[in-house]
């Protein structure tokens, strides 16, 4: 996985919504602060390649309305200590687009959620990850217009196909196996830049 650099990430996960999970096991983090929805912080999705020690650092709040969301992010601050190093911040749009009340007042709840979010990756000097994998197109672009990084996750047969700026996926890596891809024997063999193409004469063969 790539390494991740301070600021908002936003995670761009067309085929699925363990993007943010996956990215956020192989971070390697003393600590992380999780703002969860929809069930993201499942004990399945955060140990899906990994053992439980995945588990170890991690502090998980979870809401259930966009109001006990945007209170969550707010206090994030005041949870945050010199060990936290990430925080995640899942399905970002999911409780927003369900709640009761003007869609105008839910645009702005979430467009506050999404600025105070950039601020605080900015203010901690860490990384932040969220997505919106079933949210509106503008809901999705409110979010990208405030993220420092984007990376895309599709999901493969045999893991995440990650494209992130200046990294080049190798292989995928599970519980007892590993894939390579091309660039990895490239990497380890080098890259060939011409082949002659050779031609041999015909042979004749003597049929007895």
């Amino acid at each position: 996985m790539p390494s991740l650099e301070p600021g908002l990430t936003f995670v761009a996960q067309p085929d699925g919504r363990g993007g943010v999970a996956a990215l956020a096991r192989h971070a390697d983090a003393t600590e992380t602060l999780w703002v969860d929805a929809r069930g993201a912080a499942s004990t399945y999705a955060l140990t899906a390649d990994a053992d439980r020690g995945a588990l170890r650092g991690l502090r998980v709040a979870r809401a259930f309305t966009a109001h006990q969301h945007h209170e969550l992010v707010s206090r994030t601050v005041d949870a945050a200590s010199a060990r936290t190093d990430l925080l995640v911040a899942p399905n970002l749009a999911a409780l927003y687009e369900a709640a009761d009340g003007p869609e105008s007042e839910r645009d702005r709840l979430y467009e506050a959620t999404c600025s105070l979010l950039a601020a605080l990756a900015a203010s901690m000097e860490i990384p932040v990850l969220t997505g919106a994998p079933d949210a509106t197109d503008a809901h999705r672009e409110t979010l990208r217009e405030r993220s420092a990084h984007e990376i895309t996750c599709r999901p493969t047969a045999f893991g995440y196909a990650v494209d992130a700026p200046g990294f080049t996926q190798s292989g995928y890596w599970g519980a007892g196996w590993w894939q390579t891809t091309i660039p990895y024997w490239v990497e380890v063999c080098g890259a060939v830049d011409h082949v002659e193409a050779t031609t041999a004469d015909p042979v004749a063969l003597a049929v007895e």
